[in-house]
């Protein structure tokens, strides 16, 4: 049964499409449609939607779930990045070689000129810079020009050293043991203590007095081997009361302390110097004798 409103003919269904009401309804809907193909309102409306209603709507789904491990992705590379920028920045302001090891972990590791390389293994005492690596040989390798910059990093106990090309293709490669490092660590810094509190030191300890003074009638090369940076001593604030002798030795190399007595307390700088002609002057104080001078620089055991 047709509809009592429905239009009976043709006449009628063209009158009732043509009418000002449907043609009105006809050209906003093509209104409509041709700015959604031009200008995209309708997805950035549901967009502005969506992002509007995203805190209310519950946290789960795949998307979600990839977008907040994306998200941590970025966060972790981000801190990662910084963590690393910090390190280098620290390594290239370092002073010594014990400031770079100390900016290090086994995780990351540090990359400095080879000229600030140098500079660090310069201001070592000789005994443990030549421990590193022989000076004429380093000689060899700074004058090619091949060697332009090194990498350090941790490696279980030990550092690893890299001279790199610019390429950065490793021209040659170095290994420092524990021992070696630990000797440089406290052979650049201050310990809060006294010598008395120290064991390497509690069986040789002697009046600085009289330390300096058999050290002074030494010929120059001799005291400079056994003290080889006296500048140093000389920057401290405070007066150097006592010195002490390690009983142990590192190769070549034996630990001298010098207790400063200062307005915080007393403290012990360390240094090294070759172990021959620190045990000559050990005994000296010993014997109060200087017999066994002149220093032909054969050991004394």
């Amino acid at each position: 049964m047709t509809p009592w409103y429905a239009p009976t003919n043709f006449s009628a269904w063209r009158r009732r499409l043509l009418s000002p009401r449907a043609v009105v309804l006809a050209l906003a809907l093509a209104a409509l449609a041709s700015t959604e193909l031009r200008f995209d309102w309708a997805e950035k409306a549901l967009g502005t939607y969506l992002v509007t209603t995203n805190p209310f709507r519950p946290q789960s789904g795949a998307i979600w779930e990839q977008g907040q491990k994306a998200h941590s992705a970025r966060q972790t590379l981000a801190e990662y990045a910084i963590q690393q920028q910090n390190v280098q920045r620290e390594a290239r302001q370092a002073g010594s070689l014990s400031q770079v090891i100390a900016t290090i972990s086994q995780e990351k590791g540090a990359m400095i000129s080879a000229e600030h390389f140098l500079a660090l293994y310069l201001k070592l005492p000789p005994v443990l810079s030549s421990e590193i690596m022989s000076p004429y040989e380093l000689l060899n390798f700074s004058n090619t020009g091949t060697w332009q910059r090194t990498f350090i990093e941790k490696q279980d106990n030990h550092l690893l050293i890299y001279l790199l090309d610019t390429q950065n293709q490793v021209v040659h490669r170095l290994s420092m043991g524990p021992d070696l490092i630990g000797h440089i660590e406290r052979g650049e810094v201050a310990v809060r203590s006294s010598l008395d509190q120290l064991s390497d030191f509690a069986a040789y300890i002697y009046p600085a007095e009289r330390f300096f003074r058999a050290l002074s009638t030494l010929p120059a090369e001799v005291r400079k081997r056994i003290v080889a940076h006296p500048e140093d001593l000389l920057r401290v604030t405070g007066r150097i009361g006592r010195v002490g002798i390690s009983d142990g030795d590192l190769g070549d190399a034996v630990d001298l302390g010098f207790e400063v007595d200062g307005p915080d307390g007393p403290k012990v700088i360390l240094m090294q110097g070759v172990r021959d002609d620190v045990l000559r002057l050990r005994r000296t104080l010993e014997t109060g004798s200087s017999s066994r001078w002149p220093w032909s620089g054969e050991g004394d055991r």
